[in-house]
């Protein structure tokens, strides 16, 4: 059995370009993954602060107080 250090350098690159590849794949949908959560969670945040920038324009200067006498 002959050693060819040439043949086994090249199965090694071709092994290591593929584990590159597919770590990139995973980190890429991850990240999309992360991205998506971070868009609803700031979505609800925008309807949030909405709903309070309403509030405050119904009482733009004066709270509305009901008297009781």
């Amino acid at each position: 059995m002959e050693f060819n250090f040439l043949t086994m350098m090249a199965y090694l690159i071709v092994v290591i370009t593929i584990v590159t590849m597919v770590f990139g794949i995973i980190a890429y949908s991850v990240y999309k993954m992360r991205e998506s959560k971070r868009a609803q969670k700031k979505q609800i945040h925008n309807e949030e602060k909405q709903k309070n920038e309403a509030e405050k324009d119904k009482y733009l200067f004066f709270e509305q107080v009901e008297i009781v006498l």
